[in-house]
């Protein structure tokens, strides 16, 4: 067994204080008081070494450690020190922990790398790391992200995987709702980050980056009200300084308002169709109407001119047999030449007369009448163009 690694004195006093105080957020604060001062935009990365053997002689909880680490990294970013590198994990030999540094420095890589969204890479690294770290939720989370924001098959499996493994905790429920974010090629993205971020706030998980999650899902949802509300909670718990993030989630403000005012403006001009559209079936059924009532006159008058025409006929017809009937029966009583002549004279001039009534009756319509219908259909026609 190795000898134990000699206890600098400010790593003893934060050790010490770690173990008087058992809380999670009072860890994290004791941590970053004592690593932040250690930040600097030209300076080594000594300070992840140092906040792996204080952690690893305090046996810290790894949800202490990944909050803690994605604090400082966030701190490293802002002042522009260099993102970590596979060579810097090899020091990791060198310390009093190195296994526990090794997985400090995955941690710290992974962070920077998730902050500055460069999936490629963090895919790459994360396909090591879960080799050497293989029950490491945080960094199966951090996998699904890399997976999401490249758009590959394999993110809802890392996803789901992460958030069934057994050392999940609020670090690794936020990495996962972040990789969800980046998931706008899922089915069911905007369902699934309302459900995690539902189960953080339940569980006392809340916080600036949540809400504004849960802000962008609730605008895919249509449920634009709620999104606005959630969005502003955001930008109520953000620290004052943090400009760039502010301004992310103004954006998302200002998304929310324009979505609000484009379905605004949809709804006004799709009411103004449809009354225009309805005004005008109204006005076409009433000219069918019209033209329906007029059609079933003129049917309902030719019908009645026919019946009395054919009454007219059988009367004409009835008369004519009566007329034949008659003058056949005087001509047969005639006595003499002169009679024979009268009665047959007066039998052909009565059968033309009455032809001549019986035409007259059947008379078909002049073909003026014909001429002017068509112009009538003519000038409808060119009123009222076909579409």
């Amino acid at each position: 067994m190795p000898p134990t690694p000699e206890i600098p004195s400010q790593t003893g006093r934060a050790e010490q204080a770690l173990r008087r105080v058992s809380s999670y957020t009072g860890q994290v604060e004791i941590l970053e008081q004592e690593i932040a001062p250690l930040i600097e935009a030209d300076g080594s990365l000594d300070w992840i070494f140092r906040l792996a053997e204080i952690t690893g002689r305090a046996d810290v909880s790894r949800e202490v450690l990944r909050r803690v680490t994605s604090n400082l990294c966030w701190q490293a970013r802002e002042v522009g020190q260099r993102i970590p590198t596979a060579e810097d994990a090899g020091a990791c030999s060198a310390q009093p922990y190195p296994e526990h540094a090794a997985r400090v420095v995955a941690y710290a890589h992974g962070s920077r790398l998730r902050f500055d969204f460069k999936f490629e890479e963090l895919d790459d690294r994360c396909q090591v790391w879960l080799r050497d770290f293989r029950d490491d939720g945080y960094l199966a989370s951090m996998a699904a992200l890399a997976a999401l924001g490249l758009r590959s098959e394999r993110g809802r499996p890392l996803l789901e995987r992460a958030r069934a493994m057994p050392d999940t905790d609020s670090a690794t429920r936020y990495t996962c709702l972040h990789a969800l974010w980046f998931g706008v090629d899922l089915d069911d993205q905007a369902e699934q980050m309302m459900d995690l971020a539902d189960e953080m706030i339940g569980r006392g998980e809340d916080g600036y980056n949540l809400y504004f999650w849960r802000a962008y899902a609730l605008r895919r949802l249509g449920r634009l009200d709620d999104a606005l509300h959630s969005v502003d909670r955001a930008i109520a718990l953000l620290p004052v300084g943090m400009n760039l993030v502010h301004q992310d989630y103004v954006r998302e403000r200002e998304l929310i308002k324009t979505t609000q005012l484009l379905n605004e403006q949809v709804e006004r001009a799709a009411e103004a169709i449809s009354a225009r559209l309805r005004a005008e079936s109204e006005a076409y059924l009433d000219d069918v109407k019209a033209d329906l009532s007029g059609y079933s006159q003129t049917a309902q008058r030719i019908v009645s001119q026919s019946l009395v025409n054919l009454i007219e006929v059988l009367a004409v017809f009835v008369a004519l047999v009566g007329f034949l009937v008659g003058s056949g029966a005087l001509v047969l009583k005639a006595g003499g030449f002169w009679q024979n002549f009268g009665s047959i004279a007066l039998l052909l001039g009565g059968s033309v007369a009455l032809f001549t009534v019986l035409q007259m009756i059947v008379r078909v319509p002049h073909a003026g009448a014909d001429r002017r219908g068509r112009r009538r259909l003519r000038r409808r026609s060119r009123e009222n163009p076909s579409p």
